[in-house]
């Protein structure tokens, strides 16, 4: 009998041994990695490298400090081994990027745990996990979100550097005098960029702009 490698990645210790204790009782070897820190990706993609699993399943939240990192270790470690993401988040456009990025498939942690030991065994088998219309769906889903954050943020992306420096610190509470003392340049100037950003925005006053780039994201896509 083939040998069956699996590695688990993930934040929530508990949960991992639980499953990992399962996966053994199901005859597959279970190890438990803890997640690495953002910087250090590479360096848990270069040791899986050296001895590819059968199933690498990766939890998309990998710490308070790195919420989204599950999302972009998904396409470094698929080059390397069939990855089954195993999360709480419960977005279908999130789960669509991750198929996208190369997940083998996602599986939700509010299934019970003979699902998602099941859900590994088909993996490491080379099986399909999602059927074909599940799969097209999320796919779907990750496209339309990212049509509608296009279209959201077109006007925000619209700006210039300079201009957008100026948002970033309105959405900060900067009054106008203070943002030109920190760029060196005349009040004059930065009312003027301020004025640009509101007619771009479509908004008719700072806090207004400020309250749109926060509606819309582009406060934390700028961060």
């Amino acid at each position: 009998m083939t040998h069956r490698r699996v590695v688990l990645v993930d934040d929530h210790q508990l949960l991992s041994q639980a499953l990992a204790a399962a996966l053994r009782a199901a005859g597959l070897a279970a190890q438990v990695l803890p997640p690495p820190r953002p910087d250090l990706h590479g360096g848990l993609v270069a040791e899986l490298s050296q001895d590819p699993p059968s199933v690498v399943v990766v939890d998309l939240h990998l710490g308070a400090g790195d919420p989204t990192g599950g999302d972009r270790l998904v396409g470094e470690l698929a080059p390397v081994a069939p990855v089954l993401v195993l999360t709480a988040e419960e977005d279908p456009a999130r789960w669509g990027r991750c198929l996208r990025s190369g997940a083998w498939a996602v599986v939700s942690k509010q299934r019970p745990l003979a699902d998602v030991v099941a859900a590994v065994e088909a993996v490491a088998a080379g099986e399909e996990v999602l059927r074909a219309r599940e799969r097209t769906a999320l796919l779907l889903a990750a496209d339309r979100a990212e049509r509608e954050e296009a279209e959201r943020l077109a006007p925000f992306r619209s700006l210039t550097p300079r201009e957008q420096a100026v948002l970033d610190a309105l959405v900060d509470g900067v009054a106008a005098a203070d943002i030109a003392d920190g760029a060196s340049v005349s009040e004059a100037t930065v009312r003027t960029q301020i004025r640009a950003v509101l007619t771009k925005l479509g908004v008719r006053s700072q806090l207004a702009a400020a309250a749109a780039a926060r509606r819309a994201g582009w406060a934390r896509e700028a961060a």
